[in-house]
């Protein structure tokens, strides 16, 4: 199967497993696989059978093995060991035919065998994040007023304005996920004064209800994925949590495999954007 591998450190450096056969060649690549899970049961006593406490997936282990052949082998090596270092944060690209996703966990160890007649190396990346993550991002909008700029312009012979806008009356937002279930990224920028969005799961009927008013300029950013909930304000360039306003009841709203719809309530809608923004998310590939 044919494949590229990349890995990228927080500088931006990169080495590209997969160039050609005189560079480096991956011949094995473990941890594309879902992660195992724990499963922990107690039990009963006198009874047949046993309960569940609780079951979790562990972190992702991707470990790839590789050759170096060819010319110029040490400088390759010293390549690699300035953009793979253990415990330093590591980027993983992985792409076939159908999909193009990454990474992102912490090398725990890149070994390199110098004194055999084929060079081999092995590197360990650990990834507290379980999911891959596809490098395209999807968005769904909510705006009262709309852009729609269609041509033609206007002539003797047409003499229909063109439209520069539309006015949106629903509140409904749709969004396809076609990974796993996961959080999302919610963006609400005032454009003047509102209070107290909601964002709706029109399937579920939960809610997440952000309380307080909303000044024109504002920038409300909520994350709802595993490991990193946060709800951030942006005013005037200085941002502070406000994870307190959120109202008692409101639900770390996630996206279920499929279509999923939003709709929105609250005072002052119209002055508000409203952007959801999503990365399919897959436990394998």
């Amino acid at each position: 199967m044919f494949f590229t591998l990349i890995l990228e450190n927080a500088n931006g450096d990169r080495v590209d497993m997969t160039t050609t056969a005189n560079q480096y060649m991956t011949s094995k690549v473990e941890g594309l696989s879902p992660p195992p899970g724990t499963i922990s049961t107690s039990s009963y006593a006198g009874m047949d059978g046993s309960y569940l406490n609780n079951a979790f997936i562990e972190k992702r282990n991707v470990v790839i093995h590789f050759e170096m052949r060819g010319v110029g082998v040490e400088a390759r090596r010293h390549q690699l060991y300035k953009v793979v270092k253990p415990s330093r944060y590591i980027k993983i690209y992985y792409a076939t035919a159908g999909i193009d996703v990454f990474a992102e966990g912490y090398v725990e160890t890149c070994e390199v065998n110098n004194f055999e007649m084929l060079t081999t190396g092995q590197i360990s990346i650990l990834c507290p994040d379980i999911y891959w993550y596809s490098t395209i991002s999807q968005m769904a909008y909510y705006s009262q007023v709309t852009g729609a700029f269609t041509f033609p312009f206007p002539t003797e012979s047409n003499p229909e304005p063109f439209v520069l806008g539309k006015y949106n009356t629903k509140n409904m937002m749709e969004i396809e996920n076609d990974g796993d279930e996961t959080g999302f990224i919610l963006e609400i920028e005032a454009i003047a004064d509102a209070r107290s969005p909601t964002l709706y799961n029109a399937d579920t009927d939960e809610y997440l209800q952000i309380t307080g008013d909303i000044l024109a300029g504002d920038i409300i950013t909520v994350t709802t994925k595993t490991g990193n909930k946060t709800v951030t304000l942006d005013r005037g360039g200085v941002k502070t949590n406000i994870i307190n306003r959120l109202v008692s009841g409101s639900t770390w709203l996630t996206l279920r495999e499929g279509r999923n719809r939003f709709y929105l309530r609250g005072t002052g809608l119209q002055n508000l954007k409203v952007t959801i923004v999503h990365t399919n998310a897959y436990l394998g590939v």
